[in-house]
């Protein structure tokens, strides 16, 4: 199993250098087709009786596609020495469902999560919390200023759930590159610490099976546990934390679990996430 294709999402205004980045070392390393992805919808400002001037209209779909060609520039100059081939995929339209509904192309998606969200920029950003839950694809989500990505050390964040399993199972292509792979489950109370080590042990044994070998620990939880696990992968140099992303819809928006919402908007190290 391998990463064959690879697709990397490019925000409009801020072009994610560090996913660009790391989308480089990951291509470079698995030899991998790379898919350059964007979408975005203008703020169009909107009357008091709900009407838009088609002279706005006009211009803000124009300076739309002048980003789009714009991020598109700077992709395939970015992966220009990437040996595999390139390919953009570029739309109006909402970034989250246009990353989703391209996905089919992907073995593994990269995004860049944004230093400064804001919701005040000409276009509308990428929602990855979106991406992760509409995808059905691994996602890796590159935090600011990462500059490249080593696959030495890899922390699982284990928790008995179908998430958890493919995510192990989505990671395995990385699993097989680490040098030091460590399976971890935090549990609440100690009297969950024999069941939490049986499945840890169970984990690291199928991964003994395809080849890699890893150490489990069980750990009792010091305080929140989403920056618990990022002290653990900190003090450990931690490269990649792969784990399932736990949440659910209501209304418009997803509610997502303590260590998925850490995961997603806090870590400092690189995060593979599956829903």
């Amino acid at each position: 199993m391998t990463y064959r294709s690879i697709m990397v999402h490019l925000d409009l205004e801020q072009f994610s250098e560090p996913a660009l980045r790391v989308t480089c070392d990951l291509a470079d390393r698995f030899k991998s087709k790379v898919i350059g992805v964007t979408a975005g919808l203008p703020n169009v400002p909107i009357h008091a009786d709900g009407m838009v001037a088609s002279s706005v209209l006009e211009a803000d779909f124009a300076h739309l596609n002048q980003a789009i060609a714009r991020c598109e520039s700077h992709f395939r100059s970015a992966l220009k020495a990437v040996g595999g081939s390139l390919e953009w995929r570029s739309d109006a339209a909402n970034p989250a469902d246009f990353l989703a509904a391209e996905a089919r192309a992907a073995d593994l998606l990269v995004v860049g999560r944004s230093e400064h969200f804001t919701t005040l920029a000409p276009h509308q950003p990428l929602n990855i919390g979106d991406a992760v839950m509409k995808t059905g694809r691994p996602i890796l989500v590159v935090p600011p200023r990462k500059t490249s990505l080593a696959l030495n050390r890899i922390l699982i964040a284990w928790k008995d759930t179908a998430e958890a399993r493919k995510a192990v199972a989505a990671a395995l292509p990385l699993l097989k590159q680490a040098t030091e792979l460590t399976v971890v489950e935090i549990v609440s109370d100690e009297r969950e610490s024999d069941a939490a080590s049986g499945h840890v042990a169970d984990v690291a044994k199928w991964l003994q099976r395809h080849d890699v070998s890893a150490t489990a620990r069980v750990e009792l939880a010091a305080g929140d546990a989403g920056s618990h696990l990022d002290a653990i992968a900190s003090e450990a140099r931690i490269d990649v934390i792969v784990a399932g992303a736990y949440g659910h819809a209501r209304l418009r928006e997803w509610i997502f679990g303590g260590v998925t919402h850490h995961l997603l908007l806090q870590s400092k190290t690189c995060v593979l996430l599956v829903h």
